[in-house]
């Protein structure tokens, strides 16, 4: 019998089961206390994002500094030659493949880097090279 007593009381068909809870109504002496939450714990930090226009191959090392810190980073390459803008995007995307990062090119020479914890929705270097973003279309709406 004192096997069927632990069955039922393991599956909650106990004898008591029909008896109500005298205890529930009694208090403990038990202080509750409430902490007030340290508004210094939170933080007010805002993402950022890091406009550089580099003129030479070691200004890229102040943008990967900024990436690895988790800041985006958009690059205008219009004042470099293209063999040091080649240069700096191989750099920064070694840079972006160490950290889980991504790198598009957002207009013409215009680069948008950014970390693992941002993310790029759509396709704004396709309505460039369509003209959608041009002045004229952009009053006609």
């Amino acid at each position: 019998m004192a096997l069927n007593d632990r069955f039922n009381k393991l599956f909650g068909l106990d004898d008591e089961q029909g008896q109500p809870d005298t205890d529930f109504n009694q208090r403990t002496d038990v202080d509750d206390k409430v902490t007030a939450m340290d508004n210094d714990n939170i933080s007010d930090s805002k993402s950022q994002i890091a406009l550089f226009e580099p003129r030479i191959f070691s200004d890229a090392k102040e943008a990967a500094k900024q990436l690895i810190a988790g800041q985006a980073v958009i690059l205008n390459f219009e004042r470099i030659d293209d063999e040091q803008t080649k240069r700096i995007v191989d750099f920064l995307s070694g840079t972006l493949f160490a950290i889980d990062g991504s790198i598009e090119e957002v207009g013409t020479h215009i680069f948008l880097c950014t970390p693992k914890s941002f993310e790029i929705n759509g396709s704004l270097y396709s309505n460039i090279q369509n003209g959608d973003l041009s002045h004229d279309n952009i009053n006609k709406e």
